[in-house]
């Protein structure tokens, strides 16, 4: 049997009903892949997160064990009682800290080559990597090249604000009344030396700004990578 051009061509094709199926079958499985891979993306930067506070506590301890002293620097006098938070948006940049874990000025202050002033050993405890991305860094540092406007020097969480490391500069052995109500009062404190955290997705200090981790009566917890719990 001979099959005419016409009918050849349209067997061998797809017709405009089959292609607006396959198009609507694609744009349905890409929305349920979308969801998938901004959950997936989250837990990476959660992953992340939980892996750099950590790193930053060892960090502190490591430069307590060899100096008998945490690393305050210029802060030490600042907190004579009580505790110290580096949070830029409250009392100083982390970078102050981290100048000292890495054993750098990035404010210039230190000649070249000379160690930080407050780290005379010239140990590296933190080995941060500079953020990919110089324009809206995250989870990295913020390099000298950066245009930004974020302080140079200091180390970003992945959603693009300052890791908060709160440390126990009275050494009373407690971390307290300092600004999450965590570790608000003399005996709500974690019992450690340094405690660092990210303020998560919603980059506010627990749940919508109220300040706690795990408000009282709650059964839920907020976004903030913390250390103590």
């Amino acid at each position: 049997m001979n099959i005419s051009p016409k009918n050849r061509a349209s067997s061998a094709g797809f017709t405009l009903v089959e292609l607006l199926t396959v198009i609507a079958i694609i744009a349905i499985l890409m929305g349920l892949l979308f969801p998938a891979i901004m959950i997936a993306r989250q837990q990476a930067r959660r992953t992340q997160a939980k892996l750099d506070v950590k790193s930053v506590c060892s960090s502190v301890q490591s430069y307590y064990s060899e100096y008998g002293k945490y690393p305050l620097g210029a802060n030490a006098v600042a907190a004579p009682t009580g505790d110290f938070l580096f949070d830029k948006t409250s009392t100083v940049s982390n970078q102050q800290l981290f100048d000292i874990l890495r054993n750098i000025d990035s404010t210039g202050q230190t000649p070249p080559g000379q160690p930080n002033p407050y780290n005379p050993k010239g140990i590296v405890y933190f080995d941060g990597h500079n953020a990919s991305d110089q324009t809206n860094p995250l989870a990295g540092m913020v390099a000298p090249s950066s245009t930004s406007g974020q302080t140079v020097g200091a180390f970003i969480d992945p959603w693009g604000s300052e890791y908060r490391i709160a440390v126990d500069a009275d050494y009373s052995g407690q971390i307290t009344n300092l600004p999450y109500n965590d570790f608000s009062g003399p005996t709500n404190g974690p019992y450690t030396g340094v405690a660092a955290y990210s303020l998560g997705k919603d980059q506010t200090l627990g749940t919508n700004g109220d300040g706690f981790y795990k408000k009282p009566g709650s059964t839920t917890s907020s976004d903030d990578i913390i250390t103590w719990q």
